[in-house]
């Protein structure tokens, strides 16, 4: 029977509310009345605690997760008490799960929280610990918002629980585990995460988890190697496509197909991230001519090491007469500017030029073909294989016949970008 609203154990631990019951654990809500704030209580049920031999390996499986105690994303078991035949552990009082906030993350904010958690698992792998039982419930939220993993060393207890006291072999929730995992408990190894956390991922992605149905259908959906879920894109357009890559190599039926460790996943998670979900700041430049200045926008890459400072263009190109254009980049760092002009002008340096920032890159356009009219320069500039925009700036321009007083039109103009130059 449970702990009633109100029960103190070891004279600080008052419990206000029953949270759940599992197959050796009762989960509470209870008040440290001497620190005045709220604490998850996990209590061993008496007859489980009964039973010295299992209570002791308990608690030896809990005290091995005291080493993940400096990771700012898992959270681990405070204190270890006991309280006659009550015998209990103290954790952060975390109510909000992933479940309860997956409907309101965007494809950047799936990235960010499952980044969080392969770093948790980095840091667990390599101080000996697997999770093995890596779903939505079992990542929950600070109050801050951080992504946290909880309930590490639980999936051990509960295979033990299961042989000794149903005799039976203990199975995982099927829709996150790994199929290797789901043949034998024992078979897990740091590559079961992996494919437990693109399972989540794909569940953030696409707001449905990969496998559906009851248990036996999810098991011979696992094991059969012949069943694949929908791929992300096909659910949600939105995923870019090395994205969709990213989950389905981490889901991969074969353990030695998939990311070998956390390492390598967050390595490849970070790169989509940066090449494709970056976010964009909002930003506009003036061309100034004798009648006016006209104001346009663009979006830069946030965070980019490189900067545009100002481009000149000649607003008016008139035939057989040249014209420089330039940009000058500010920052640090090597990176390429790319212009693409219509075909009817030549340019004296290649369209890709490579740079070490801070420099002024130039070209001379000239054209000897009569196409008067409006047209548009299309500028890029890349850092590090990506573009520091997120589309190449436009710039307009008039192709206009060399006739009296149209030969004083081919003044130049400043686009001045970022408001780190003046031009005239």
């Amino acid at each position: 029977m449970p702990l009633s609203k109100g029960h103190v154990l070891a004279k600080k631990y008052e419990i206000v509310e029953f949270l759940g019951k599992g197959l050796i654990f009762e989960v509470y809500r209870a008040r440290h009345t001497r620190l005045d704030r709220d604490v998850a209580l996990k209590v061993l049920i008496p007859e489980v605690a009964a039973d010295l031999e299992f209570a002791r390996f308990v608690i030896k499986t809990i005290r091995a997760t005291a080493s993940l105690d400096a990771h700012p994303h898992i959270s681990w078991v405070h204190d270890i008490d006991k309280d006659g035949v009550y015998i209990f552990f103290v954790m952060d009082y975390l109510p909000v799960d992933l479940n309860a906030v997956m409907h309101k993350l965007d494809v950047e904010s799936s990235v960010n929280v499952t980044l969080a958690i392969l770093d948790a698992l980095s840091y667990a792998h390599k101080n000996g610990l697997i999770h093995k039982d890596i779903r939505p419930s079992n990542v929950r939220f600070s109050e801050s918002g951080e992504p946290l993993l909880v309930d590490f060393g639980m999936a051990e207890i509960a295979a033990r629980a299961a042989v000794k006291f149903k005799k039976t072999a203990y199975l995982p929730p099927p829709t996150y585990a790994a199929p290797e995992q789901i043949k034998s408990f024992s078979l897990a190894d740091e590559r079961s995460d992996i494919y437990s956390v693109g399972a989540v991922l794909y569940h953030m992605l696409t707001k449905r988890p990969p496998f559906s149905g009851d248990i036996k259908e999810i098991y011979y959906q696992k094991l059969s190697p012949h069943f694949l879920p929908p791929k992300p894109r096909e659910i949600n357009p939105e995923v870019p496509p090395k994205l969709e890559e990213v989950v389905l190599k981490a889901m991969e039926n074969d353990p030695e197909n998939r990311y070998q460790s956390a390492d390598e996943m967050l390595s490849a998670l970070l790169d989509v991230r940066r090449r494709y979900i970056a976010r964009f700041m909002p930003g506009h430049y003036e061309e100034r001519r004798p009648e006016g200045a006209f104001g346009m926008k663009y979006k830069l890459r946030e965070n980019s090491p490189i900067q545009v400072a100002s481009i000149e263009v000649p607003s008016v190109i008139l035939v057989n007469v040249p014209y420089q254009i330039t940009v000058s980049l500010v920052g640090d760092g090597r990176g390429k500017v790319r212009i693409e002009v219509p075909d009817f002008l030549s340019l004296s340096a290649p369209a890709v030029q490579e740079v070490e920032v801070p420099a002024d890159v130039s070209w001379y356009v000239i054209t000897t073909k009569e196409r008067y009219g409006a047209y548009d320069i299309a500028i890029d500039v890349v850092y590090d294989d990506v573009s520091i925009l997120e589309s190449p700036i436009r710039l307009p321009f008039l192709v206009l016949p060399i006739e009296g007083k149209e030969r004083k039109a081919g003044k130049k103009t400043i686009f001045n970008l970022f408001g780190l130059m003046e031009g005239g």
